[in-house]
C-alpha cells in the first residue's frame, strides 16, 4: 500500500471513533472499512447547503425510530423530539430574545450554539465571540442533510477580511462606483465629510513634492483619501453606505491598484467552522471538527470554545435540577427563590494539570472523574457525555435569576492553554501571559441522552451512562465472589533519620515489613476476612520517597524480592491477592544514575520552569511539599523498562495508583504534549498493563481508567459541598456497580467511622482500610502522620474484621448486581435498589423510623431481600 493509501485508512479509523458509530456486532477493523469510509466521504465532500429561513421555524431534518431532529432557522441551532412522549429539547431556548432578565448581548449569547474565545497576537486580553452574533445575524450559517442528521457550517466574525470601505480612491472612481448610485444627498455629504480630496492643484503647492510621495496617481488624477481620524463606529456607518451602492471587494481592489495602495487595512477575526448533529444510539452526537478551523493563525491565537451551552436549559420557575460530576455527583436546583447569588460552578476534568501554575485552594475540593452533566426540568432530563475533547475539557453549572432567566450546564474545551507569572516584589507590575504553542487539534464530539418518565432524573443518567459505557466495551460484568473484597493498603519502607555510632544519617526503615505483612494476613485471615486485595506502597526503588520507575529494585529493609515472591505466595494459599504498587507519574526522589534527570525528563510549564506536583494537606489545608511529574513521552519506556524487572516476580497482580487519578501537559519547548495526548499514552500504558496481568488496581476513578481496571480506591462518596450545591449522590456509583470493584476513603481515616460505614452500604462500597504493622512515630518522622495518623494494625485488627463481617453479610449478595435506583426517603434516610430486587435502607439519623413498613434503627439500616 504507497503512503497515500496507509493515510486515506488512518483517516477512516479517527473518523469512527470520532463519530462512535456503533459497530453492529462487527470487529473494529470491519468498521473501519465501512461505516467510517461514508462518514469520511460526507466531511470531503460538503452536501448541499442553504441558508437560514427569516421566521422560518422549525424544518424536520432527520429521524430515526426514536426521535425527531429539526433544524432551528431562528436561532441556526437544532431541537430533539421524543416520539414517544412528545417531549422537546431545544439547543437555545425558544423564549430567549424575550427574557427578562437579560441584556441584549447576553439575549445573543444564549440563542448561539458556539461561543468562543481568541487573541490577538502580540496584544494583551482575551475577545470573545459567539454564533449568533457573528454568524447568524451576519448570514453566515447554512445547513444541509447528511445521513441520519444535519450539518451546519458558520463563519464567527466578518467573513470579508477587509473593511469595504476604500481608504485611497481616484475621484473619478469614487463617483462612478460610489457617489452616483447613492440616492439621498444627505448620505452623500455625510460620506464625502470623513474624506479629504487631493488635487493637482494641491500638487502644485509647498508640498507637491511629498503628496506626490505619497500618493503617486496626484501626477494624472484627482484622489480621495479617508481620513485617519475616523473611528471604527463610523467606519461601519460608512461601510453600510458603500454596500448599499452597490460598491464591491473586486472593484475596491482595482482602484487600490490604480492608486498604487496597498495599505494596512484592518483584518478582522475570522472563524470557520462545520458543525454535524447525527441521530444515532439511541441518541444525538454532535461534532464540531475542530483541527479543522479555518482562521488567521499568524494573527489570532483561539484559545477556548463552548458548544451548546443552553442545550435543554430550565427556566427559572421550573421544576429541575443541573447534575455535575463534582465528585460522587452533585446536584443544583434551579434557582426559583432567586437565593443563589453564585453564578458559576465549574470543573476541570480529571483534576489539576500540573504543567499549570496550582493556586492556594483554601478548601478542599473534590475533582470531575466522569465526562458528563445533566439537566433534569419537569418530566424530561438531557445527559450529555463528552466522547471527545474530554481531557481539554471543564464542565459548568450556570444558575438562571442572575444574568439570564436560564439554568443550565455545558462543556468548555481549551484549545490554548495560558498562564500567567508576576515577579516576587514586583508592585502594580502586570503580570506576563504566555500561550500554548501546541493547541488541541483534535474534534470536539458530544453525546446527547434525552431521558423522559422514569429515567428523567440523575439515576437515569447513570444508568444511561452505565449501557453507554457497556455499548461501547468499556464495561463488563463482575463475577460474583463468595465474599466481597476487603481492600488494605500498608506501607513499605520511609526515609528515616537514625544514628549509627552517634553520628545521624537518613535511611531506609521498614514500617512493613513483608514478613509483617504474611503476619497480618494470618491474623486477618484467622479473623473471618476474607478476599483480601493487599496494596503495598513504598515497597520498590527508595520506599515511600522513591526514585523514577526506570527499574525495579525491591527495598532489602522490607525483605528484597524473595520476601515478596514469599508474602504473594502466603496471600495465593489464603485466597488474597498481593497487588505492589507503582507510580508511573511522579517522582519523590532523585538520584545519580536513576534515569530520571528533572531538567530533562520532568514536566515543564509554559515559562519553561520544572513543574512539580503540590502536596495537599487536608488538614492545613496547604501544600506542604511536592514531587516531580514525569513527561508523558517518558511513560511508557518507563513502564516497559520497569515490568521487565516485575515480571521477574511471578506476580499477577499490579496497582498503578496514580494513573487513574492525574494527567498532565508538558509544555517544554519542541516536545509539546497537551492532555488529551498524555490521554492517549495513559491509555495505552493501561491497556498494556491489562494484557501483562489478571487483576489492576487505580486510584479517583478518572473514567479513561474504566475499560482497563478491576478496582478502584478512594473513588469519590461526597462532592465539594460548594454553597449553590442541594445535594450530593452516587451517580459514578450506579454507574459503575456491579462492574467494577471500589471502595472510597479508608474507614479508619473517616472523620466518623459509624456514618462512613452507612455510607459505604448505602453506596454498595467496599470495605477499605488502611494499615501498617509499625509504629505510628516512624510515620510522624517521616512527615506521614497527618495523612495517617491512625493506621497501626493492632489497634484496628478486631474492628476492621467485625466491619467487613457486617458489611460482608449486607453485601455479597449483590456483588454482581447494578444499582437501578436510589432515592431520599426522608431526613437522613436513603434507599438503593439493585437489579435482583434487593434493597438497602440506611438512617443517618440518631432516631429509630418506620419507612415502607420497615423499621430502621438509629444510625442504622435494613435489607429488604426480594
Amino acid at each position: 500500500m504507497n503512503a497515500k493509501g496507509i493515510i486515506s485508512r488512518l483517516l477512516v479509523i479517527v473518523v469512527a471513533i470520532t463519530l462512535g458509530i456503533p459497530t453492529n456486532g462487527k470487529t473494529a477493523e470491519a468498521v473501519e472499512a465501512t461505516t467510517a469510509e461514508t462518514a469520511v466521504a460526507a466531511k470531503a465532500s460538503p452536501p448541499n447547503m442553504k441558508k437560514a429561513v427569516k421566521d422560518g421555524g422549525l424544518a424536520l431534518a432527520a429521524e430515526n425510530d426514536h426521535l425527531l431532529l429539526y433544524f432551528d432557522n431562528e436561532s441556526g441551532g437544532v431541537a430533539v423530539e421524543d416520539k414517544a412522549t412528545g417531549s422537546k429539547f431545544y439547543s437555545n431556548p425558544p423564549s430567549a430574545l424575550e427574557d427578562p432578565k437579560a441584556s441584549d448581548a447576553m439575549k445573543q449569547e444564549l440563542m448561539s450554539q458556539v461561543k468562543l474565545v481568541y487573541n490577538v497576537q502580540g496584544k494583551e486580553g482575551d475577545l470573545e465571540m459567539n454564533s449568533y452574533t457573528h454568524a447568524m445575524k451576519l448570514d453566515q450559517v447554512s445547513w444541509g442533510k447528511i445521513d441520519n442528521g444535519i450539518r451546519v457550517d458558520m463563519v464567527i466574525g466578518r467573513e470579508e477580511q477587509r473593511m469595504l470601505l476604500p481608504r485611497q480612491i481616484t475621484k473619478s472612481k469614487f463617483e462612478q462606483n460610489v457617489l452616483d448610485h447613492m440616492e439621498a444627498d444627505r448620505d452623500k455629504k455625510k460620506l464625502l465629510a470623513y474624506y479629504i480630496l487631493y488635487s493637482r492643484a494641491d500638487v502644485e503647492g509647498s508640498k507637491g513634492k511629498e503628496l506626490i510621495a505619497k500618493y503617486p496617481v496626484l501626477e494624472k488624477e484627482d484622489i480621495y483619501v479617508l481620513k485617519t481620524s475616523v473611528k471604527e463606529r463610523d467606519k461601519k456607518v460608512l461601510e453600510n453606505y458603500v454596500k448599499e451602492a452597490g460598491y464591491t471587494y473586486e472593484k475596491q481592489e482595482e482602484d487600490y491598484a490604480e492608486v498604487g495602495y496597498d495599505g494596512d487595512d484592518s483584518v478582522f477575526p475570522y472563524f470557520k467552522m462545520s458543525l454535524d448533529y447525527v441521530l444515532a444510539d439511541g441518541g444525538l452526537s454532535v461534532t464540531l471538527y475542530n483541527g479543522d478551523i479555518e482562521y488567521d493563525q499568524s494573527r489570532f491565537n483561539l484559545v477556548k470554545l463552548s458548544l451548546l451551552n443552553y442545550f435543554g436549559a430550565g427556566q427559572t420557575g421550573e421544576e429541575g435540577y443541573i447534575f455535575l460530576p463534582d465528585g460522587s455527583g452533585t446536584l443544583l436546583n434551579f434557582n426559583n427563590d432567586a437565593s443563589k447569588n453564585t453564578l458559576l460552578t465549574t470543573g476541570k476534568m480529571y483534576g489539576p494539570d500540573y504543567a499549570l501554575t496550582q493556586s492556594p485552594r483554601g478548601s478542599f475540593k473534590q475533582e470531575f472523574r466522569a465526562p458528563v452533566f445533566g439537566i433534569k426540568k419537569d418530566g424530561a432530563a438531557l445527559f450529555s457525555v463528552i466522547e471527545e475533547g474530554d481531557a481539554v475539557a471543564d464542565i459548568n453549572g450556570v444558575m438562571g435569576g442572575i444574568n439570564h432567566s436560564y439554568n443550565t450546564a455545558y462543556a468548555n474545551f481549551t484549545i490554548r492553554n495560558k498562564d500567567s507569572f508576576i515577579a516576587k516584589n514586583a508592585f502594580e507590575q502586570a503580570p506576563w501571559i504566555i500561550y500554548e504553542k501546541n493547541a488541541y487539534t483534535g474534534n470536539i464530539v458530544m453525546k446527547y441522552f434525552f431521558l423522559t418518565g422514569d429515567d428523567a432524573n440523575y439515576v437515569g443518567m447513570a444508568k444511561a451512562y452505565r449501557q453507554y459505557l457497556v455499548d461501547k466495551g468499556s464495561l463488563s460484568k463482575v463475577s460474583a465472589e463468595e465474599n466481597i473484597p476487603f481492600y488494605l493498603d500498608t506501607m513499605g519502607s520511609v526515609d528515616k533519620m537514625v544514628r549509627k555510632l552517634g553520628i545521624p544519617f537518613r535511611s531506609q526503615v521498614a514500617v512493613t515489613s513483608f514478613d509483617q505483612a504474611g503476619l497480618m494476613l494470618d491474623e486477618m485471615s484467622q479473623r473471618g476476612i476474607q478476599n483480601i486485595k493487599f496494596r503495598y506502597t513504598g515497597w520498590y526503588n527508595g520506599g515511600m520517597s522513591h526514585t523514577a520507575p526506570t527499574k525495579m529494585k525491591v527495598e532489602s529493609v522490607l525483605g528484597g524480592a524473595k520476601g515478596l515472591r514469599k508474602l504473594s505466595e502466603k496471600a495465593e494459599k489464603l485466597g488474597a491477592k498481593v497487588f505492589p504498587d507503582v507510580d508511573m507519574l511522579f517522582v519523590s526522589s532523585n538520584k545519580a544514575f536513576d534515569g530520571f534527570k528533572p531538567q530533562k525528563d520532568s514536566i515543564r510549564s509554559l515559562f519553561q520552569k520544572t513543574s512539580y506536583k503540590g502536596l495537599f494537606n487536608v488538614a492545613t489545608l496547604e501544600y506542604e511539599s511536592s514531587v516531580w511529574g514525569i513527561n508523558p513521552d517518558k511513560i511508557s519506556g518507563y513502564y516497559n523498562k520497569f515490568s521487565k524487572d516485575y515480571h521477574s516476580l511471578g506476580l499477577k497482580a499490579l496497582s498503578l495508583s496514580t494513573m487513574g487519578e492525574s494527567l498532565n501537559s508538558n509544555f517544554k519547548n519542541r516536545s509539546q504534549i497537551n492532555r488529551q495526548d498524555t490521554k492517549k499514552i495513559t491509555t495505552d500504558v493501561l491497556a498494556k498493563a491489562k494484557e501483562d496481568y489478571e487483576d489492576i488496581i487505580t486510584d479517583d476513578g478518572n473514567a479513561y481508567a474504566f475499560p482497563y481496571v478491576n478496582h478502584i480506591l478512594n473513588l469519590p462518596d461526597e462532592d465539594s459541598s460548594f454553597s449553590i450545591a442541594d445535594a450530593q449522590v452516587p451517580f459514578i456509583q450506579i454507574a459503575l456497580h456491579g462492574y467494577i470493584g471500589y471502595a472510597s476513603e479508608a474507614l479508619n481515616l473517616a472523620s466518623e467511622l459509624r456514618p462512613a460505614v452507612l455510607k459505604a452500604l448505602e453506596y454498595g462500597s467496599g470495605v477499605y482500610f488502611k494499615l501498617n504493622y509499625g509504629e505510628n512515630s516512624l510515620l510522624k518522622d517521616a512527615s506521614l502522620f497527618d495523612d495517617l495518623y491512625a493506621s497501626q494494625f493492632d489497634d484496628w485488627e478486631e474492628s476492621a474484621a467485625a466491619i467487613y463481617a457486617e458489611m460482608n453479610n449486607v453485601l455479597k449478595h449483590v456483588q454482581d448486581q447494578a444499582i437501578v435506583n436510589h432515592e431520599r426517603l426522608g431526613e437522613e434516610v436513603y434507599k438503593t435498589t439493585y437489579e435482583n430486587g434487593t434493597a438497602i435502607i440506611v438512617n443517618y439519623s440518631d432516631k429509630g423510623i418506620e419507612v415502607e413498613g420497615t423499621a430502621v434503627d438509629g444510625m442504622g439500616y435494613a435489607v429488604i431481600n426480594p
